[in-house]
């Protein structure tokens, strides 16, 4: 594709590099993890949208990114499926100490509610408080501040995380707090992701315990070696739509590669690749005209499963199987059912 990246790419970039790219594109981006989230509003792409697509459920992207000059990659996270801004970039250290973090205050969210009645909270307490709140509960506090709130224990020393990568405000580092809270009426606590005492985010502590896990295998993607032997130029008499194809970002050795317009297109949140390679085809006459059943396999990047797709060739649109051609059918999909097996992520 180019020669311009001063260093190699890493086995998680997945978006590849031209020669044309601008700056802002010339930098290493890994496939989005995308986590929906229960708690927030639903995400309103505005009314420019037909009915069906103007809303999306909301949720938390993270993606590994790492400009050219960097040494290493940061984890970047936006807060919703559609944002082009970035809400926190945090280096790998800074990612393993926030899943720490996490993980904590989704141990302290579980925990069991206290049953026995309060004897010194305000009227409105009907129960104890939980074990982690600070208290300082007041009669007149208003129904939407009736809430028990706590800090974490410390965690490897500290419970604020600075992040490096951000810029500093008034002399002060960008910083993440995770906490924990709990309405008086409510069943469940929250964990609460707050930056700079600012921009909250809200999880279950299921979803904490989820985010950690997407953050510690995000840290482990993100120390894998650099991959020198990548064939990052065009593939020799192979066109997609008309283009020079280039290899599969995600090096799926049966699909036919992708243009440069597929590739460049995916590297905005939201968008998706379709793989796409042929697998086999059972061959027909009718009528005196040849055809055949060709079967290729596709998957798109937001699905783990890749599923077949059939197309008929030929026989002025239908197909006449007699015996012959009717077992030579069922042994292509038959074969085409084991390749969908062993192309299943993971193996």
């Amino acid at each position: 594709m180019t020669a311009y990246p001063a260093i190699a790419d890493p086995v998680w970039c997945v978006h590849g590099h031209f020669d044309n790219d601008r700056r802002a594109d010339r930098r290493h981006h890994s496939d989005p993890v995308v986590m929906r989230l229960a708690l927030p509003d639903v995400v309103d792409r505005g009314d420019h949208w037909p009915h069906p697509h103007r809303w999306v459920t909301a949720a938390l992207v993270i993606r590994l990114t790492q400009r050219l000059d960097e040494i290493q990659p940061a984890l970047t996270l936006y807060r919703d499926p559609t944002a082009t801004d970035a809400w926190v970039r945090c280096t790998p250290t800074e990612a393993e100490r926030l899943a720490d973090l996490l993980v904590r205050a989704a141990e302290l969210a579980e925990a069991p509610l206290p049953t026995e009645r309060a004897l010194d909270g305000p009227f409105w307490q009907d129960a104890a408080c939980p074990s982690w709140c600070s208290g300082g509960h007041l009669p007149e506090d208003a129904y939407e501040d009736r809430t028990h709130f706590g800090e974490l224990p410390s965690v490897a020393g500290a419970v604020l995380i600075d992040l490096l990568l951000e810029t500093a405000a008034e002399g002060r580092p960008e910083q993440l707090e995770v906490t924990v809270a709990q309405h008086y009426r409510s069943t469940t606590a929250r964990v609460h992701v707050i930056k700079s005492e600012q921009a909250e985010l809200r999880l279950t502590p299921a979803e904490a315990r989820t985010l950690a896990a997407y953050l510690r295998q995000l840290v482990q993607t993100a120390g894998l070696p650099a991959e020198t032997t990548w064939p990052w130029k065009p593939i020799e008499g192979v066109t997609v739509g008309g283009e020079p194809a280039f290899p599969c970002p995600h090096r799926h050795p049966w699909c036919r590669g992708h243009n440069k317009t597929e590739i460049t297109e995916y590297r905005q949140l939201g968008n998706h690749l379709l793989h796409s390679g042929p697998i086999t085809s059972a061959p027909f006459t009718t009528s005196g005209s040849p055809g055949s059943i060709d079967i290729c396999i596709n998957s798109l990047t937001d699905r783990e499963q890749p599923f077949a797709y059939l197309q008929l060739l030929g026989g002025d649109g239908g197909a006449e199987l007699d015996a012959t051609t009717i077992d030579q059918t069922i042994a292509a999909l038959q074969f085409t059912k084991k390749f969908l097996h062993e192309a299943q992520p993971g193996t």
